[in-house]
């Protein structure tokens, strides 16, 4: 063997036993999520996605007896749910009880964004009854901070869920989502809007049900646009749904 040669081994050797103590744990890391999608999808309450906005469940959330209940005894307004894994917090809203106004639809923003006919509904219907019942996530888009829909305020600058004009305030940077028109930011820094949650109503049993949303989940403050990433389960994100009912005054 030549000088050149070993010289050369010498090196290739030396790299290998460099970089072989990280070789393990990106091959745990990547195999973490291949071999235990089967179970999450089962775990977390999700279907396959493959098209844009498809392979959101159909899920049952409440029945409109338990929000009317809540409502009459309470005053509270918001009910919490979670969708589409088990530890992603929603809230339905009953915009009349809330607001005082009879609101039955909502401006979706982001009509056309999306592939599937999800992303083809233009206008947003509320459910219920009187269809003046809506449901939103409960995550913030501009860094994932949990929104505190059950702080009840009478201000809008002040964070919580302002109720004359369903106005969802953000404690972590200020973002504004403006509820009655579609979630659409109007204040801080939250990049787009705040995904709606698409239900639909049996009149026959007053079971309301979860059927997708209006936008792809987002998470650490970047959208998930790919279809194999709107639904996974995110391990570094532990946010909790709140008891109904849980409004209190801010």
């Amino acid at each position: 063997m030549d000088r050149r040669t070993f010289l050369r081994l010498y090196l290739l050797v030396g790299a290998a036993i460099a970089v072989a103590p990280v070789i393990k744990p990106a091959l745990d890391y990547v195999g973490y999520f291949y071999s235990e999608l089967g179970s999450l999808s089962k775990k977390y309450l999700v279907a396959d996605n493959t098209d844009g906005l498809a392979g959101f469940p159909r899920y049952k959330v409440a029945n409109i007896q338990q929000v009317q209940q809540q409502i009459k005894s309470s005053g509270c307004a918001v009910y919490f749910f979670a969708y589409p894994l088990t530890d992603e917090p929603c809230f339905l809203v009953d915009l009349q009880a809330l607001t005082g106004q009879q609101i039955t639809e909502i401006p979706n923003p982001y009509y056309g964004k999306y592939a599937g006919p999800l992303g083809q509904i233009q206008t947003i219907k509320g459910v219920g009854p009187n269809g003046t019942i809506f449901a939103f996530s409960d995550v913030c888009v501009h860094l994932g901070c949990q929104l505190p829909a059950q702080v009840i305020v009478s201000s809008e600058s002040d964070p919580g869920l302002y109720a004359k004009g369903a106005d969802l305030h953000c404690p972590c940077h200020g973002s504004i989502y403006a509820l009655k028109d579609g979630g659409v930011v109007v204040s801080g820094p939250a990049p787009r809007p705040l995904p709606i949650v698409i239900l639909d109503y049996d009149s026959s049993t007053g079971d309301i049900y979860a059927v997708g949303t209006n936008a792809p989940y987002f998470s650490a403050g970047i959208p998930r646009t790919t279809p194999q990433d709107n639904l996974l389960y995110d391990p570094r994100y532990s946010y909790s749904v709140p008891n109904n009912p849980s409004c209190s005054n801010g």
